[in-house]
């Protein structure tokens, strides 16, 4: 399907092509410093159709620093380690950040998605009952990177981002509801620390 997409001629929506819409998108998200939200995430499989869902919060702080907290795990991020916390099984894993998680950091995803697509076709519809439109991009260097496309459904009239869809190299797709969506609002320096819960398991890969 997004092959398709990525071929049909660009259109003009409320006169933005899709390469201005994203310039716009840019210009906005690039001075976002902050970010807080609630989100449904939903996994796809390219080859069984199967699906996963779960619900949660984010935050993102300046730097890299950032929290992911759902009811299965904790992630946070203090700009130079990881920690995923496994409620469930009541583990730890700490790794450093670094070129291996670079291009799944939330920063990067969510805020920084401008740098690493071009716009290949914008399509006016409504977004969250109010008027919107989607944007497809497709990577600069598909083959190279492990998120080749994504497209973005945005309110016309704030330019807010409220669905982000991610695909890989292997067709399975990431999709992202965001709301209750709040952007340069103050951060609590406590948001992106994370203190190991006690009798944890701990796999400290740093």
């Amino acid at each position: 399907m997004l092959l398709i997409v990525s071929v049909i001629s660009p259109q003009v929506v409320y006169g933005k092509s899709p390469k201005s819409a994203l310039k716009g998108l840019k210009k906005k998200y690039s001075k976002v410093e902050t970010l807080q939200a609630d989100f449904k995430e939903v996994y796809e499989w390219a080859h069984t159709g199967e699906k996963i869902q779960r619900t949660g919060q984010i935050v993102l702080a300046p730097e890299q620093r950032f929290r992911i907290n759902t009811e299965e795990q904790t992630i946070v991020c203090d700009d130079i380690s990881i920690f995923r916390h496994n409620k469930i099984k009541s583990q730890v894993v700490i790794e450093l950040v670094g070129d291996s998680t670079d291009d799944l950091l939330p920063r990067k995803m969510l805020l920084n998605f401008a740098d690493e697509f071009k716009a290949v076709n914008l399509l006016e519809l409504p977004v969250n009952r109010q008027l919107g439109y989607r944007i497809d991009l497709s990577a600069h260097k598909p083959d190279e990177v492990l998120i080749s496309s994504a497209t973005l459904w945005v309110t016309e009239e704030d330019n807010t981002i409220r669905r982000l869809r991610f695909g890989d190299l292997n067709g399975n797709l990431t999709t992202y509801y965001l709301s209750n969506i709040l952007l340069n609002q103050s951060v609590d320096s406590t948001a992106t620390m994370f203190e190991i819960p006690i009798g944890a398991e701990v796999f400290d890969l740093r």
